[in-house]
């Protein structure tokens, strides 16, 4: 009955589902590979754009420099990703997973990959195309409204520091 009177719904629950399995297998993942979430994401987002300056990695985790720089500094510690200079920036550098990192990743993925493609597989050529076309216009609106909320919080931030504290010798 909900659905007849609201046909987002089912999806809209079916994302639902799908964002908390999401987390449940980064959680897992990281368990697996003995790293924080937060690492999780660091290497997923490397995985996908192949390198990243460090302010780029901060800004993909939303995190301060300091944060950032503290998660690259223990994924090369335990030998995740290699620093190196940027051909074009000698001031910055390029964070890359190193090539057993890639491997542990692929591994723990290649299950879920192998599924996916599985599923993609049985829908026919124009489902494919719609079903891409819907997550794609998704992707962007859940990066356009986590921009939002970041730089909602940049504002609060900003906020609270210029609020005068109180005189401690007054």
């Amino acid at each position: 009955m909900a659905d007849a009177l609201d046909p987002a719904l089912p999806i809209r629950a079916a994302l639902n589902r799908k964002a908390l399995a999401d987390a449940r297998h980064r959680a897992a993942l990281a368990r697996r590979l003995c790293l924080t979430e937060n690492e999780v994401l660091a290497v997923l987002h490397l995985a996908r754009a192949g390198e990243l300056t460090p302010g780029q990695l901060g800004t993909e985790l939303q995190l301060s420099s300091g944060g950032t720089t503290a998660v690259v500094h223990r994924l090369q510690r335990a030998g995740h990703v290699t620093r190196d200079a940027h051909p074009l920036d000698r001031r910055t550098k390029l964070v890359r997973l190193t090539a057993t990192m890639e491997e542990s990743a692929t591994d723990a993925w290649a299950p879920l990959v192998a599924e996916v493609d599985k599923l993609s597989r049985e829908l026919s050529g124009s489902e494919r195309a719609a079903v891409t076309w819907f997550l794609e216009r998704l992707a962007d609106t859940a990066e356009q409204h986590a921009n939002r909320l970041a730089r909602d919080g940049d504002a609060r931030a900003q906020s609270a520091l210029a609020a005068p504290l109180p005189a401690l010798w007054a």
